[in-house]
């Protein structure tokens, strides 16, 4: 890639375009409350989380796609048009060895795009996928879109992650844009199927039946598992950009900072080589250690990157317009509030209590349903944390739609 002559350009962050499975499943109703200890089950009733989505017989690179084209079709972006690709790599890949990213590219049909999988930080390797895609928009000798997608499904049987939270299915996806390049291309409708032979749709059985529509990209309705997938949120139906020329982006991102730490690389984990995947169960090696050592830790850390990114972008803590973070439970966000002082968003509670915990889509849900609120050049501190471990504390700022 070529070096930016002059300024480095803008980066913008585009709308996120959600895609949340039909089967809503209750927390009174998780299977595994019947095997918990009395304490324990007390503690799960007492996280804030009132249901979860949950993506039966879906893969991650299905709910991935199905973001991934309501990301392309509301921001009208042909994907043969996309300069990049990242998928913000699952906890359980399908296969060994082969390429989740790479078959993503297919399906959507970014047959120019640098692709590229983004992983291993857990719920800060969305923080990570912006971090490599600005970079990447950086080198580049103009304008460039890059799409990050993920999805995100319980890796283990159990949802219930003790002691800290429940896990929700989901798939989201949004554009990375240069300044210059927001709002670019004629409408993309995403209406129809192109060619080729069949989609694959999903499940659990192998993926037999490739679509080889050559570089057309599959944009038929889905109506396997959900309603079809909408730009921006809940509805229905990929729409198409309104006209060329209209803004797509969100936010501006005006600074970002990413720690990790490997002391924790393996605090939370499953053992997957010598059991079936009905038996896999995440595991927390220490409870103490997560529970004071590892809580004080990324108190220290987040107000630490707080504070160097707050100063380098010559910004008050007063002055911003929210904050947000990830989607533990209400006891995490308590927690969070005294350490750090600073006032968590409400939509965060909102999103908790009825999707639970969705990894790395938790900070970027809570952007997007929050950007309705926040006036125009407002500034919001997104903070993202992982027990792996790893920090990010990023500052965006509110564009006009």
């Amino acid at each position: 890639m070529s070096a930016y002559a002059g300024t480095p350009p803008e980066i913008r962050i585009g709308r996120v375009h959600l895609w949340h499975p039909e089967h809503t499943l209750a927390v009174t109703d998780l299977p595994e409350r019947a095997t918990l200890p009395e304490a324990r089950d007390r503690q799960l009733l007492a996280l804030g989380i009132d249901r979860v989505r949950v993506a039966d017989g879906l893969t991650e690179v299905d709910l991935a796609e199905r973001a991934a084209l309501a990301a392309l079709a509301g921001s009208g972006t042909d994907p043969a048009d996309l300069d990049g690709l990242l998928l913000v790599q699952g906890r359980a890949p399908e296969y060994l060895m082969a390429s989740e990213a790479t078959r993503l590219q297919h399906r959507i049909g970014a047959t120019r795009a640098l692709t590229l999988g983004v992983g291993d930080l857990g719920c800060v390797s969305s923080s990570a996928a912006i971090e490599i895609g600005a970079a990447l928009l950086r080198g580049r000798g103009g304008p460039g879109r890059i799409l990050v997608a993920m999805g995100v499904r319980a890796a283990a049987t159990a949802r219930y992650r003790p002691p800290m939270t429940v896990l929700g299915d989901c798939g989201a996806a949004f554009l990375l844009t240069t300044g210059d390049d927001d709002g670019r291309g004629a409408p993309y409708t995403s209406a129809g199927d192109t060619g080729g032979t069949a989609p694959y749709t999903g499940g659990s059985a192998p993926y037999t039946a490739p679509y080889t529509g050559g570089s057309a990209p599959y944009t038929g309705p889905y109506t396997s598992g959900s309603a079809p997938c909408a730009p921006g949120g809940d509805g229905a139906g990929p729409a198409p950009r309104p006209a060329a020329g209209g803004r797509s982006a969100r936010y501006r991102l005006l600074g970002q900072e990413l720690r990790s730490d490997g002391r924790y690389a393996d605090l939370f984990r499953i053992r997957y080589r010598e059991l079936p995947p009905e038996r896999w169960a995440e595991e927390c090696a220490d409870e103490n250690a997560y529970s004071f050592q590892l809580a004080i830790e990324s108190r220290n850390r987040l107000r630490d990157l707080n504070a160097e990114l707050l100063r380098r972008c010559a910004t008050a803590q007063d002055e911003l317009a929210a904050v947000v973070m990830q989607n533990l439970s209400v006891g995490a966000f308590a927690f969070w509030q005294d350490a750090l002082g600073l006032k968590i968003a409400d939509v965060c509670r909102d999103n908790l209590a009825g999707h639970g915990h969705l990894g790395p889509a938790d900070v970027l849900m809570n952007l997007e349903r929050l950007a309705p609120s926040v006036p125009v050049g407002g500034k919001v501190l997104v903070m993202n944390s992982s027990p792996v471990a790893a920090w990010c504390t990023a500052l965006v700022e509110r564009l006009p739609d």
